[in-house]
């Protein structure tokens, strides 16, 4: 039984990895029109370079969660996760910053900290890297 699943892993793992050299081979040969170039020896100078995400989005919203232990069911505390637009841009299941896997103890503390990073996400227009003192003065580390 044990070898069937290995070998059946090992057979997933050769799919995907298949799957995603033809998906990248197929995307490279794709012009700016979404259109199939020909096959042509002559190889494209111009690479198209994916937009970084923006983070003006006025459809950020924080989402919290419960973090359970799996055999006794007992609540081990909170995380968030950050959405744009309806799609997950961040999971954070422990307290950034600080060292170790430390939950928040709350849900209030992991909602604080969710917002006060996509209030930074905005100021900054990038990911949020969130320091200890800010963590201080939200009341989480003290």
């Amino acid at each position: 039984m044990l070898m069937k699943i290995q070998k059946i892993i090992v057979f997933s793992s050769a799919l995907f990895i298949s799957t995603s050299i033809l998906i990248s081979c197929d995307h490279q040969k794709e012009n700016k029109k979404g259109s199939v170039e020909n096959s042509s020896p002559e190889i494209s100078s111009k690479q198209e370079t994916p937009a970084p995400p923006s983070f003006n989005s006025q459809n950020m919203e924080v989402k919290t969660f419960e973090l359970k232990d799996s055999a006794s069911g007992k609540s081990k505390g909170w995380g968030y996760d950050l959405y744009m637009d309806g799609h997950k841009t961040i999971h954070q299941p422990i307290i950034p910053g600080v060292a170790g896997n430390n939950s928040f103890k709350t849900e209030e503390q992991a909602k604080r900290t969710g917002n006060f990073a996509i209030n930074k996400m905005k100021q900054t227009g990038n990911l949020p890297t969130i320091a200890i003192k800010e963590l201080d003065s939200l009341g989480i580390t003290r």
